[in-house]
C-alpha cells in the first residue's frame, strides 16, 4: 500500500474536501446532509405510506380471495383481481422511488442532487468528490461485511439524487436509499486513498478559513442592495421601514435554513441600511 494512502470513512474524506480543518468540515457536512434529509423526508413519508397501504389492501384481498375460493363462494374472482392489481401497484410504487433516485430503473448517468445549492462552497466541494467517485477508474469505496471482509461498491452508487446519504453521520437518511442493484442500502462506506491527491485531481478548494460565522451579516445585507422593496422605500416615512428591513433580513436567513438572529441583533443593521439609503439619495438630489 502506498504510504500516502489512508483507510478512512467516506464522510471523513468528504469533510476534508469541504474544509482543511476536518472538524469544521464534518460540521458543514452534517449541515448539508440535514438539508438533504429535509428535502426527501416528506416525499419518502408519502411513498412509504402509499406502499404500506397498498400492501395491506393486497394482503387482505388475497386472503379474502383464498377463503372465498376454498368455500366456493361468489366473489372469489373479483377478490383475486383486486389482489393482483394491488401487487402490480406495489411494484409500480417501488419502481417510482428508484426512478426518483436514478432517473430510471437503472443508474445510467449522474442525477442532480436534491440538496445542491451551487452558491454554497461546501456543497460544490462535496460534489467534486462525488464527480471523482462517479468515475469507473477511481478507487472504489467499500463497506465491511459481518466477517470483516471488504465489499466494494460500484461507481453507480454515486449517480443518485440521494448520494449525500453515503456521507451522513447515521443511517437515518440512508434508510431511504436504494442501491443501483437490489433494494435498501444503508452501509457506512470507507475509502482507501491518498486524500490530498484526490482533492487535487478533483480540483476541489477546501475552505481554509476558521469556523463559519454563526450569523453571516455581510451576505445578508448585500442581498438587499438590489431588492425591489428596499429600492421602493420612502425614506421620509419614519415608521415601518426598519421593521420591513428586519423582516427581509429574516427571510434571507430562513431561505437558507440558517439560524435567524434576534430582532435586537438585526435592528442595528436595519438602521444602518436606512441611514445609508438616506445619505445616498441625498447626494443624488
Amino acid at each position: 500500500m502506498d504510504d500516502r494512502k489512508e483507510v478512512l470513512p467516506l464522510r471523513v474524506v468528504a469533510a476534508r474536501f469541504i474544509n482543511a480543518d476536518e472538524e469544521i468540515g464534518l460540521a458543514e457536512l452534517d449541515r448539508i446532509t440535514a438539508d438533504a434529509s429535509r428535502a426527501i423526508q416528506k416525499r419518502y413519508w408519502i411513498w412509504t405510506s402509499s406502499f404500506m397501504m397498498t400492501a395491506l389492501v393486497t394482503a387482505g384481498a388475497v386472503l379474502i380471495g383464498g377463503a372465498l375460493t376454498v368455500g366456493k363462494a361468489p366473489g372469489a374472482d373479483l377478490a383475486t383481481l383486486i389482489g393482483l392489481g394491488g401487487a402490480a401497484l406495489m411494484i409500480a410504487i417501488g419502481a417510482s422511488w428508484r426512478v426518483f433516485q436514478y432517473g430510471g430503473m437503472k443508474a445510467r448517468s449522474p442525477q442532480s442532487p436534491v440538496y445542491a445549492d451551487q452558491s454554497d462552497l461546501a456543497v460544490r466541494n462535496l460534489e467534486r468528490l462525488f464527480v471523482i467517485l462517479q468515475l469507473e477508474s477511481t478507487s472504489r469505496p467499500f463497506y465491511y461485511s459481518r466477517n470483516g471482509a471488504r465489499r466494494y461498491v460500484d461507481h453507480r452508487y454515486f449517480f443518485g439524487k440521494l448520494r449525500a446519504a453515503h456521507v451522513a453521520k447515521d443511517n437515518t437518511i440512508r434508510s431511504a436509499f436504494f442501491g443501483p442493484v437490489g433494494l435498501w442500502f444503508d452501509r457506512e462506506l470507507f475509502l482507501e486513498a491518498d486524500v490530498d491527491k484526490l482533492i487535487a485531481d478533483a480540483k476541489a478548494e477546501p475552505n481554509r478559513a476558521g469556523a463559519p460565522k454563526k450569523y453571516d451579516y455581510t451576505d445578508a445585507v448585500i442581498s438587499l442592495i438590489e431588492h425591489p422593496e428596499v429600492q421602493a422605500i420612502d425614506i421620509t416615512k419614519k415608521r415601518g421601514n426598519q421593521t420591513r428591513i428586519i423582516e427581509l433580513l429574516e427571510d434571507w436567513y430562513d431561505g437558507r435554513r440558517r439560524e435567524v438572529p434576534s430582532r435586537t441583533q438585526l435592528s442595528s443593521y436595519a438602521k444602518q441600511i436606512l441611514e445609508t439609503i438616506e445619505k445616498n439619495r441625498s447626494s443624488k438630489s
